[in-house]
Protein backbone atom coordinates (compact mmCIF):
# COMPACT_ATOMS: atom_id res chain seq x y z
CA UNK A 1 0.00 0.00 0.00
CA UNK A 2 1.86 3.21 -0.91
CA UNK A 3 1.35 6.81 1.11
CA UNK A 4 0.02 9.72 -0.59
CA UNK A 5 2.10 11.61 -2.65
CA UNK A 6 4.63 13.37 -0.96
CA UNK A 7 3.65 16.96 0.26
CA UNK A 8 7.24 18.95 0.00
CA UNK A 9 7.55 22.18 2.04
CA UNK A 10 10.42 24.08 0.74
CA UNK A 11 11.41 26.56 3.12
CA UNK A 12 13.17 30.12 2.76
CA UNK A 13 16.47 30.72 4.15
CA UNK A 14 16.56 32.19 7.45
CA UNK A 15 19.22 33.57 10.16
CA UNK A 16 21.25 30.67 11.78
CA UNK A 17 20.84 31.26 15.44
CA UNK A 18 24.44 31.19 17.18
CA UNK A 19 25.55 27.92 19.39
CA UNK A 20 25.66 28.23 22.77
CA UNK A 21 28.28 25.72 24.77
CA UNK A 22 27.64 23.10 27.23
CA UNK A 23 30.86 22.60 28.31
CA UNK A 24 34.21 23.05 27.38
CA UNK A 25 35.03 22.77 23.54
CA UNK A 26 38.39 22.42 21.69
CA UNK A 27 38.42 24.16 18.31
CA UNK A 28 36.01 22.49 15.37
CA UNK A 29 38.37 20.90 13.59
CA UNK A 30 38.97 18.20 16.86
CA UNK A 31 37.17 14.60 16.24
CA UNK A 32 33.61 14.53 17.87
CA UNK A 33 35.11 12.40 20.97
CA UNK A 34 37.29 15.59 22.13
CA UNK A 35 34.91 18.61 21.51
CA UNK A 36 31.89 17.37 23.55
CA UNK A 37 28.59 18.27 22.20
CA UNK A 38 26.95 22.05 21.85
CA UNK A 39 23.25 23.23 22.15
CA UNK A 40 21.13 25.29 19.49
CA UNK A 41 18.93 27.79 21.97
CA UNK A 42 15.23 26.95 21.14
CA UNK A 43 14.47 30.68 22.44
CA UNK A 44 11.20 29.31 24.14
CA UNK A 45 12.47 30.71 27.61
CA UNK A 46 13.20 27.03 28.67
CA UNK A 47 17.38 25.62 28.70
CA UNK A 48 19.00 25.10 25.50
CA UNK A 49 18.60 22.65 23.09
CA UNK A 50 19.19 20.81 19.97
CA UNK A 51 22.92 18.96 20.87
CA UNK A 52 25.08 18.30 18.17
CA UNK A 53 28.80 18.09 18.68
CA UNK A 54 30.94 20.76 16.05
CA UNK A 55 31.56 18.54 13.30
CA UNK A 56 27.85 17.29 12.46
CA UNK A 57 27.07 21.32 13.13
CA UNK A 58 29.74 22.30 10.55
CA UNK A 59 28.25 20.06 8.27
CA UNK A 60 24.58 20.94 8.76
CA UNK A 61 25.57 24.41 8.07
CA UNK A 62 27.17 24.00 4.73
CA UNK A 63 25.43 20.72 2.64
CA UNK A 64 22.03 20.81 1.59
CA UNK A 65 20.27 18.13 2.83
CA UNK A 66 16.04 17.00 2.68
CA UNK A 67 14.76 14.57 5.10
CA UNK A 68 11.13 13.07 4.58
CA UNK A 69 9.03 13.02 7.59
CA UNK A 70 6.07 10.77 8.13
CA UNK A 71 3.67 12.70 10.83
CA UNK A 72 0.27 14.07 11.39
CA UNK A 73 0.04 16.13 8.18
CA UNK A 74 -2.92 17.01 6.33
CA UNK A 75 -6.43 19.14 7.31
CA UNK A 76 -5.75 20.97 10.81
CA UNK A 77 -2.32 19.39 11.35
CA UNK A 78 -0.55 21.02 8.71
CA UNK A 79 -0.55 24.28 10.58
CA UNK A 80 1.77 22.63 13.54
CA UNK A 81 3.79 20.38 10.91
CA UNK A 82 4.40 24.10 8.78
CA UNK A 83 5.04 25.95 12.15
CA UNK A 84 7.47 23.24 13.08
CA UNK A 85 8.96 23.04 9.79
CA UNK A 86 9.77 26.87 9.98
CA UNK A 87 11.44 27.15 13.57
CA UNK A 88 13.56 24.27 12.17
CA UNK A 89 14.71 25.98 8.89
CA UNK A 90 15.48 29.03 11.20
CA UNK A 91 18.42 26.89 13.05
CA UNK A 92 18.70 24.76 9.81
CA UNK A 93 18.05 27.12 6.72
CA UNK A 94 20.26 23.85 4.63
CA UNK A 95 17.72 21.01 5.85
CA UNK A 96 14.61 21.30 3.89
CA UNK A 97 11.12 18.80 5.42
CA UNK A 98 9.16 16.88 2.91
CA UNK A 99 5.96 15.45 4.69
CA UNK A 100 4.37 12.52 4.07
CA UNK A 101 0.78 11.80 5.80
CA UNK A 102 1.19 9.22 8.49
CA UNK A 103 -1.79 6.41 7.26
CA UNK A 104 -4.44 5.77 9.87
CA UNK A 105 -4.28 2.25 9.44
CA UNK A 106 -2.50 1.39 13.03
CA UNK A 107 0.74 1.25 11.47
CA UNK A 108 0.24 -1.72 9.00
CA UNK A 109 1.79 0.47 6.27
CA UNK A 110 4.58 1.73 8.09
CA UNK A 111 5.33 -2.29 9.13
CA UNK A 112 5.11 -3.16 5.31
CA UNK A 113 7.43 -0.36 4.36
CA UNK A 114 10.02 -1.62 6.67
CA UNK A 115 9.92 -5.26 5.62
CA UNK A 116 11.27 -3.14 1.93
CA UNK A 117 13.63 -0.95 3.27
CA UNK A 118 11.41 1.89 2.19
CA UNK A 119 10.86 4.25 5.22
CA UNK A 120 11.10 7.97 5.04
CA UNK A 121 13.81 9.46 7.14
CA UNK A 122 11.88 10.54 10.24
CA UNK A 123 8.61 8.78 11.27
CA UNK A 124 6.04 9.01 13.84
CA UNK A 125 5.92 5.84 15.57
CA UNK A 126 4.27 4.13 18.88
CA UNK A 127 4.99 1.33 20.90
CA UNK A 128 2.68 -1.11 18.75
CA UNK A 129 5.18 -0.29 16.05
CA UNK A 130 7.77 0.51 17.85
CA UNK A 131 9.31 -3.10 19.05
CA UNK A 132 8.68 -4.32 15.55
CA UNK A 133 10.31 -1.60 13.65
CA UNK A 134 13.13 -1.77 17.07
CA UNK A 135 13.83 -5.82 16.30
CA UNK A 136 14.45 -5.16 12.49
CA UNK A 137 16.70 -2.14 12.90
CA UNK A 138 14.66 -0.15 11.02
CA UNK A 139 14.83 2.82 13.41
CA UNK A 140 17.61 3.57 15.47
CA UNK A 141 18.25 3.74 19.44
CA UNK A 142 18.31 7.28 20.31
CA UNK A 143 19.75 6.59 24.19
CA UNK A 144 22.43 9.64 23.72
CA UNK A 145 20.27 12.13 22.89
CA UNK A 146 18.33 12.51 26.33
CA UNK A 147 21.03 13.86 27.87
CA UNK A 148 23.00 15.64 24.89
CA UNK A 149 19.66 16.92 23.93
CA UNK A 150 18.67 17.91 27.73
CA UNK A 151 15.08 16.98 27.00
CA UNK A 152 14.43 16.84 30.45
CA UNK A 153 14.20 20.74 30.74
CA UNK A 154 11.48 20.36 28.20
CA UNK A 155 8.96 17.75 28.77
CA UNK A 156 7.30 16.85 32.27
CA UNK A 157 8.36 14.88 34.64
CA UNK A 158 5.14 12.08 33.73
CA UNK A 159 6.22 12.34 30.24
CA UNK A 160 9.63 11.78 31.03
CA UNK A 161 8.48 8.86 33.54
CA UNK A 162 6.09 7.17 31.54
CA UNK A 163 5.78 8.28 27.80
CA UNK A 164 10.42 8.22 26.98
CA UNK A 165 11.41 4.26 27.28
CA UNK A 166 10.55 1.67 25.53
CA UNK A 167 10.03 -1.90 27.93
CA UNK A 168 13.18 -2.98 26.22
CA UNK A 169 14.76 0.09 28.26
CA UNK A 170 15.79 2.18 25.10
CA UNK A 171 14.73 5.38 23.61
CA UNK A 172 13.10 5.35 20.12
CA UNK A 173 11.57 8.05 19.82
CA UNK A 174 10.99 12.29 20.89
CA UNK A 175 8.04 11.98 22.30
CA UNK A 176 5.13 13.99 20.60
CA UNK A 177 1.34 14.09 22.52
CA UNK A 178 0.43 14.17 25.82
CA UNK A 179 -0.54 12.19 28.45
CA UNK A 180 -4.28 12.80 27.36
CA UNK A 181 -8.04 11.35 28.17
CA UNK A 182 -10.63 10.02 25.90
CA UNK A 183 -13.58 12.24 26.32
CA UNK A 184 -17.50 11.95 25.14
CA UNK A 185 -17.90 15.37 23.70
CA UNK A 186 -21.23 16.66 23.38
CA UNK A 187 -23.63 19.37 21.91
CA UNK A 188 -25.44 20.90 24.38
CA UNK A 189 -28.26 22.81 21.81
CA UNK A 190 -29.48 19.53 20.73
CA UNK A 191 -29.76 18.05 24.24
CA UNK A 192 -31.42 20.85 24.97
CA UNK A 193 -33.67 21.52 22.17
CA UNK A 194 -34.71 17.94 22.61
CA UNK A 195 -35.00 18.15 26.30
CA UNK A 196 -32.68 15.05 26.84
CA UNK A 197 -30.69 14.81 30.08
CA UNK A 198 -26.85 14.88 29.60
CA UNK A 199 -25.96 11.25 31.21
CA UNK A 200 -24.31 10.50 34.32
CA UNK A 201 -24.74 6.72 34.14
CA UNK A 202 -25.52 3.98 31.99
CA UNK A 203 -29.52 4.17 32.05
CA UNK A 204 -29.64 7.77 31.48
CA UNK A 205 -27.63 6.95 28.43
CA UNK A 206 -30.03 4.39 27.05
CA UNK A 207 -32.89 6.89 27.76
CA UNK A 208 -30.72 9.31 25.84
CA UNK A 209 -29.77 7.12 22.71
CA UNK A 210 -33.83 6.26 22.58
CA UNK A 211 -34.69 9.49 22.48
CA UNK A 212 -32.35 10.66 20.09
CA UNK A 213 -32.96 7.33 17.55
CA UNK A 214 -36.93 8.47 17.99
CA UNK A 215 -35.97 11.95 16.57
CA UNK A 216 -33.69 10.92 13.64
CA UNK A 217 -30.46 12.07 15.22
CA UNK A 218 -27.42 10.29 15.48
CA UNK A 219 -27.04 9.71 18.80
CA UNK A 220 -22.78 9.13 19.16
CA UNK A 221 -20.74 9.71 15.67
CA UNK A 222 -18.02 6.98 15.67
CA UNK A 223 -15.05 6.67 13.54
CA UNK A 224 -15.05 3.04 13.52
CA UNK A 225 -12.38 2.59 10.33
CA UNK A 226 -9.73 3.14 13.02
CA UNK A 227 -8.78 0.18 15.67
CA UNK A 228 -8.13 2.82 18.66
CA UNK A 229 -11.74 4.70 19.12
CA UNK A 230 -13.48 0.94 18.87
CA UNK A 231 -10.57 0.08 22.14
CA UNK A 232 -11.70 3.21 23.74
CA UNK A 233 -15.23 2.96 23.42
CA UNK A 234 -14.98 -0.17 24.84
CA UNK A 235 -12.74 1.02 27.80
CA UNK A 236 -15.11 3.68 28.42
CA UNK A 237 -17.34 1.15 29.59
CA UNK A 238 -14.80 -1.28 30.95
CA UNK A 239 -13.12 0.89 33.21
CA UNK A 240 -15.90 1.87 35.35
CA UNK A 241 -15.53 -2.19 36.23
CA UNK A 242 -11.89 -2.95 35.59
CA UNK A 243 -9.73 0.16 35.19
CA UNK A 244 -7.47 -2.31 33.17
CA UNK A 245 -9.53 -2.07 30.24
CA UNK A 246 -8.28 -3.99 27.27
CA UNK A 247 -5.00 -3.41 28.20
CA UNK A 248 -5.88 -6.34 31.03
CA UNK A 249 -7.35 -8.86 28.42
CA UNK A 250 -4.18 -8.32 26.33
CA UNK A 251 -2.01 -9.71 29.08
CA UNK A 252 -4.38 -12.74 30.07
CA UNK A 253 -4.84 -10.54 33.30
CA UNK A 254 -8.57 -10.89 33.11
CA UNK A 255 -10.80 -12.95 30.37
CA UNK A 256 -14.06 -11.38 28.57
CA UNK A 257 -15.48 -14.16 30.39
CA UNK A 258 -15.17 -12.59 33.49
CA UNK A 259 -18.40 -11.76 35.30
CA UNK A 260 -17.05 -7.79 35.53
CA UNK A 261 -16.13 -8.02 31.66
CA UNK A 262 -19.56 -9.71 30.93
CA UNK A 263 -21.63 -7.30 32.60
CA UNK A 264 -19.51 -4.33 30.38
CA UNK A 265 -19.82 -6.31 26.50
CA UNK A 266 -23.73 -7.10 27.66
CA UNK A 267 -23.90 -2.87 27.82
CA UNK A 268 -21.96 -2.43 25.10
CA UNK A 269 -24.42 -4.51 22.84
CA UNK A 270 -26.93 -3.01 24.80
CA UNK A 271 -26.25 0.40 22.92
CA UNK A 272 -24.86 -0.69 19.85
CA UNK A 273 -28.19 -2.55 19.13
CA UNK A 274 -30.28 0.76 20.49
CA UNK A 275 -28.54 2.25 18.04
CA UNK A 276 -25.77 4.57 19.71
CA UNK A 277 -24.08 4.86 16.45
CA UNK A 278 -23.95 5.91 12.76
CA UNK A 279 -25.15 3.37 9.72
CA UNK A 280 -21.90 2.24 8.63
CA UNK A 281 -20.08 3.00 11.66
CA UNK A 282 -17.08 0.55 11.12
CA UNK A 283 -16.39 2.09 7.46
CA UNK A 284 -16.42 5.30 9.00
CA UNK A 285 -13.14 7.50 8.87
CA UNK A 286 -12.49 10.06 11.37
CA UNK A 287 -13.07 13.42 8.56
CA UNK A 288 -16.72 11.90 8.24
CA UNK A 289 -17.69 11.55 11.99
CA UNK A 290 -16.53 14.68 12.75
CA UNK A 291 -18.34 16.69 10.44
CA UNK A 292 -21.46 14.53 11.69
CA UNK A 293 -20.60 16.06 15.13
CA UNK A 294 -19.85 19.55 13.93
CA UNK A 295 -22.82 19.97 11.48
CA UNK A 296 -24.81 19.27 14.51
CA UNK A 297 -26.08 16.13 12.83
CA UNK A 298 -24.97 14.11 15.80
CA UNK A 299 -25.15 14.67 19.55
CA UNK A 300 -21.95 13.34 20.73
CA UNK A 301 -18.64 12.39 19.64
CA UNK A 302 -15.34 10.06 21.38
CA UNK A 303 -12.04 11.49 20.59
CA UNK A 304 -9.17 12.90 22.84
CA UNK A 305 -8.80 16.00 24.76
CA UNK A 306 -6.44 16.91 21.66
CA UNK A 307 -9.88 17.43 19.85
CA UNK A 308 -10.98 19.82 22.15
CA UNK A 309 -10.24 23.39 19.70
CA UNK A 310 -11.66 21.10 16.52
CA UNK A 311 -14.89 20.99 18.52
CA UNK A 312 -14.86 24.26 19.60
CA UNK A 313 -14.17 25.89 16.11
CA UNK A 314 -17.33 23.79 15.09
CA UNK A 315 -19.60 24.35 17.69
CA UNK A 316 -18.66 27.46 19.50
CA UNK A 317 -20.01 27.50 23.01
CA UNK A 318 -22.47 24.73 22.27
CA UNK A 319 -19.71 22.09 22.47
CA UNK A 320 -18.81 20.40 26.39
CA UNK A 321 -17.46 17.13 27.64
CA UNK A 322 -18.82 14.41 29.87
CA UNK A 323 -15.99 13.62 32.12
CA UNK A 324 -17.06 10.76 33.71
CA UNK A 325 -18.13 8.20 31.59
CA UNK A 326 -21.81 7.89 31.47
CA UNK A 327 -21.58 3.40 31.63
CA UNK A 328 -21.42 2.94 35.53
CA UNK A 329 -24.75 1.44 36.89
CA UNK A 330 -26.82 4.00 38.61
CA UNK A 331 -25.88 4.78 42.07
CA UNK A 332 -22.05 3.25 41.10
CA UNK A 333 -21.45 6.83 39.47
CA UNK A 334 -18.28 7.85 42.06
CA UNK A 335 -16.61 4.22 41.71
CA UNK A 336 -13.55 4.75 39.11
CA UNK A 337 -15.51 8.11 38.63
CA UNK A 338 -12.03 9.42 37.24
CA UNK A 339 -10.72 6.36 35.79
CA UNK A 340 -10.05 6.85 32.08
CA UNK A 341 -8.88 5.78 29.05
CA UNK A 342 -6.27 7.10 26.65
CA UNK A 343 -3.33 8.22 29.23
CA UNK A 344 0.42 8.61 27.60
CA UNK A 345 2.39 5.87 25.15
CA UNK A 346 6.04 6.03 23.55
CA UNK A 347 4.63 8.38 20.78
CA UNK A 348 6.98 10.16 19.09
CA UNK A 349 9.81 11.16 16.46
CA UNK A 350 12.23 8.27 15.17
CA UNK A 351 14.69 8.66 13.08
CA UNK A 352 14.96 5.45 10.77
CA UNK A 353 18.53 3.61 9.62
CA UNK A 354 18.15 5.23 5.81
CA UNK A 355 18.32 8.73 7.44
CA UNK A 356 21.56 10.85 5.85
CA UNK A 357 23.67 12.61 8.73
CA UNK A 358 21.62 10.67 12.15
CA UNK A 359 23.22 13.37 14.31
CA UNK A 360 21.75 16.06 12.40
CA UNK A 361 18.01 13.88 12.07
CA UNK A 362 18.01 13.43 15.58
CA UNK A 363 18.08 17.26 16.35
CA UNK A 364 15.56 17.65 13.28
CA UNK A 365 13.32 14.80 15.41
CA UNK A 366 13.47 16.22 18.19
CA UNK A 367 13.33 19.59 17.61
CA UNK A 368 9.60 18.76 15.38
CA UNK A 369 7.79 16.84 18.00
CA UNK A 370 9.10 20.19 20.68
CA UNK A 371 7.97 22.55 18.43
CA UNK A 372 4.70 21.05 17.23
CA UNK A 373 4.00 20.14 20.88
CA UNK A 374 4.43 24.29 21.20
CA UNK A 375 2.08 24.97 18.50
CA UNK A 376 -0.10 22.65 19.47
CA UNK A 377 -0.02 24.52 23.51
CA UNK A 378 0.09 28.25 22.04
CA UNK A 379 -2.57 28.20 19.36
CA UNK A 380 -4.53 25.90 20.83
CA UNK A 381 -4.52 25.91 23.98
CA UNK A 382 -3.96 22.41 24.74
CA UNK A 383 -3.85 21.90 28.49
CA UNK A 384 -2.84 18.29 28.24
CA UNK A 385 0.27 19.25 26.77
CA UNK A 386 3.29 16.84 27.15
CA UNK A 387 5.64 20.00 27.88
CA UNK A 388 6.83 22.11 30.46
CA UNK A 389 5.50 25.39 29.91
CA UNK A 390 7.91 28.22 31.50
CA UNK A 391 8.27 30.35 28.56
CA UNK A 392 5.50 29.51 26.29
CA UNK A 393 2.56 31.86 26.06
CA UNK A 394 -0.88 30.94 25.19
CA UNK A 395 -2.25 33.15 22.36
CA UNK A 396 -6.18 32.73 23.31
CA UNK A 397 -7.90 32.34 26.70
CA UNK A 398 -8.82 28.78 27.97
CA UNK A 399 -11.78 28.01 26.59
CA UNK A 400 -14.64 26.24 28.85
CA UNK A 401 -13.56 22.71 28.25
CA UNK A 402 -9.62 23.47 28.87
CA UNK A 403 -10.88 25.08 32.04
CA UNK A 404 -12.78 22.59 33.40
CA UNK A 405 -9.94 20.14 32.26
CA UNK A 406 -7.27 21.78 33.72
CA UNK A 407 -9.13 21.41 36.86
CA UNK A 408 -10.17 17.93 36.85
CA UNK A 409 -6.54 16.25 35.23
CA UNK A 410 -5.06 16.09 38.33
CA UNK A 411 -8.25 13.31 39.52
CA UNK A 412 -7.75 11.25 36.52
CA UNK A 413 -5.94 8.17 36.70
CA UNK A 414 -5.01 5.37 33.73
CA UNK A 415 -4.73 2.20 33.38
CA UNK A 416 -5.24 1.01 30.24
CA UNK A 417 -3.72 1.49 26.72
CA UNK A 418 -4.74 2.55 23.61
CA UNK A 419 -6.11 -0.23 21.22
CA UNK A 420 -3.48 0.52 18.36
CA UNK A 421 -0.60 0.74 21.28
CA UNK A 422 -1.11 -2.59 22.89
CA UNK A 423 2.51 -4.75 23.12
CA UNK A 424 0.37 -7.47 22.40
CA UNK A 425 0.01 -6.67 18.49
CA UNK A 426 -2.01 -10.13 17.72
CA UNK A 427 -4.38 -9.58 20.62
CA UNK A 428 -4.59 -6.33 19.11
CA UNK A 429 -5.43 -7.31 15.88
CA UNK A 430 -8.13 -9.80 16.94
CA UNK A 431 -9.88 -7.26 19.29
CA UNK A 432 -10.50 -4.78 16.81
CA UNK A 433 -12.45 -7.48 14.34
CA UNK A 434 -14.47 -8.39 17.11
CA UNK A 435 -15.07 -4.89 18.02
CA UNK A 436 -16.27 -4.14 14.39
CA UNK A 437 -18.34 -7.29 14.08
CA UNK A 438 -19.87 -6.43 17.23
CA UNK A 439 -21.11 -3.23 15.53
CA UNK A 440 -22.30 -5.00 12.89
CA UNK A 441 -24.59 -7.81 14.85
CA UNK A 442 -22.35 -10.53 16.62
CA UNK A 443 -23.44 -11.47 19.99
CA UNK A 444 -22.32 -10.91 23.27
CA UNK A 445 -21.84 -14.56 23.44
CA UNK A 446 -19.51 -14.66 20.47
CA UNK A 447 -17.78 -12.19 21.15
CA UNK A 448 -16.59 -13.31 24.61
CA UNK A 449 -15.75 -16.38 23.43
CA UNK A 450 -13.27 -15.34 20.36
CA UNK A 451 -11.62 -12.40 22.60
CA UNK A 452 -10.86 -15.29 25.47
CA UNK A 453 -9.50 -17.23 22.23
CA UNK A 454 -7.16 -14.46 21.13
CA UNK A 455 -6.50 -14.08 24.78
CA UNK A 456 -5.31 -17.85 24.83
CA UNK A 457 -3.50 -17.66 21.89
CA UNK A 458 -1.49 -14.91 21.97
CA UNK A 459 -0.77 -14.11 25.85
CA UNK A 460 3.04 -15.62 26.54
CA UNK A 461 3.01 -18.30 28.37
Amino acid sequence: MKLRKLLSITLVAAMVLGLTACGGKGSSTESPEKTGSESVNTDTGNAETGSMDSASTDAANTKEITYKVCTYYGGDSTVFAEFAAEKIKEKYPNVTLEFETLPSDGGLTIKTRAATGDLPDILLVDSGSIDVLAKSGSIITLDEYVDKLNIKDYYTPAIMENCLYSPDGHVYQFPMGSISPILWYYNKQIFADNNVKVPTNFDELMTAVTAFKEKGIIPMAMFGKEPWPLGAFFDTFAVKENPGGNYALSKGEAKASDESYSKIIGKMEQAIKAGIFQDGATNTDFDTASALFKEGKSAMFLNGSWYTADAITGLGDKADVILSYPTADAGKETVNQYSMTGGGDTSGMAVTANAEDKELAANIAFLFAYYREVAQYEKNSLVTTPLQTDGLTLENELDPISAKLLETIPQFSYNTKFLHTLPNTKFATTFTEEMQKLLVGETKDDFIKNVDKSIEDTVQK
